[in-house]
């Protein structure tokens, strides 16, 4: 636990080149609710825009800004805030993502109700460039229900926590510190190395707005295949490594071929939307090759035959499906 002289939460912002968005992610922190003792760490990763600017701008005492002469990359900058954190709870969120005013007073109480938790999550809202909300909720693992418990298997298979939406103790941070260099995103490391050691809790509320847009960091390292060997290279470090609990050790093996299948799955899936054909394919086919029910369902056939023709041709073969569907 940090010093009492500490504040209770810090929060870390990594920033580059997201000065439009900015001011909205620090008001939504400077705005929360319940009176909390907080620290915001700012840090502009050699931004191109006016990153530094806006920051200069907001005379808040609890504003810490670091500056980088030249830019580290993500994962530095989100090693370095969180070695710079004081608070007893810590927090991440990128400058493009805001909270919603009541995410701390809702995180904050499960804590105190559940010490064994070490991270405590809630639902997001997707908003887009213009900070518009374009689906009021994004649970999909949780049927709308409070859940308490190990969640270390379910984020193995999918990275169900959106990380606006997440803090956790101290303590759960030093389990996942430092992220290692060269992975092309953070947060769903930090919640799996979290998630082998603590249990979590998911409120169902939402507690916080992901922006999506073009210049995403999540859109960003799919397009250019930096997210595909990141998430394997922690896959297969995770399987290499024994958990400390024999059962959970046990059931991470059992499930191991499904784990991979499932990420091949939603990398096609991406792959797919963003019309990278051929890499769509090679994902699909190792997906159903680690998990071969998946070829019974129309989805993934569906696709998949879309990677073997035109994409045109595709899109003529929806519009003709939709059509005859419309008329009855």
């Amino acid at each position: 636990m940090a010093p009492a002289s500490s504040p209770l939460v810090s929060f870390v912002v990594p920033c580059y080149n997201y000065a439009r968005y900015l001011p909205d992610c620090l008001n939504s922190i400077f705005g929360q609710e319940g009176g909390y003792d907080f620290e915001i760490i700012a840090i502009d990763d050699a931004s191109s825009d006016n990153t530094a600017q806006i920051l200069q701008e907001f005379s808040d005492p609890r504003l810490r800004v670091i500056l980088h002469a030249k830019n580290l990359g993500h994962v530095a900058t989100v090693n370095e805030g969180v070695s710079q954190a004081r608070g007893a709870f810590i927090a991440r969120i990128d400058p493009d993502d805001r909270y919603r005013p009541h995410f701390l007073t809702t995180a904050l109480n499960k804590f105190a109700q559940f010490p064994e938790v070490g991270l405590v999550y809630g639902d997001v809202a997707l908003i887009d460039h213009a900070g518009q909300i374009n689906a009021e909720s994004s649970d999909q693992a949780h049927a709308g229900q409070d859940f308490k418990g190990n969640e270390f298997l379910r984020i193995l298979e999918h990275n169900i926590i959106c990380a606006p939406t997440a803090i956790a103790r101290r303590e759960a941070w030093n389990k996942s510190m430092p992220i290692p260099s060269g992975l092309a995103f953070n947060d769903w490391y930090l919640n799996l190395m979290m998630a082998r050691a603590f249990d979590f809790y998911y409120v169902n509320r939402v507690v916080a707005d992901y922006r999506v847009h073009a210049s995403n960091h999540h859109t960003m390292i799919v397009r250019d295949k930096s997210e595909e060997p990141s998430i394997f290279q922690v896959l297969d470090r995770i399987f290499q490594e024994k958990e400390s609990s024999s059962s959970l050790q046990r059931a991470k093996q059992r499930a191991k071929r499904g784990i991979y299948a499932a990420q091949y799955l939603t990398l096609a899936d991406k792959y797919f939307g963003l019309r990278m054909d051929a890499d769509a394919r090679r994902c699909y086919l190792q997906a159903i090759k680690n998990r071969p029910g998946y070829l019974s369902r129309w989805d993934v056939q569906r696709h998949l035959a879309a990677t073997l023709v035109s994409r045109g041709g595709y899109e003529r073969g929806k519009s003709l499906v939709r059509s005859v569907l419309a008329r009855g």
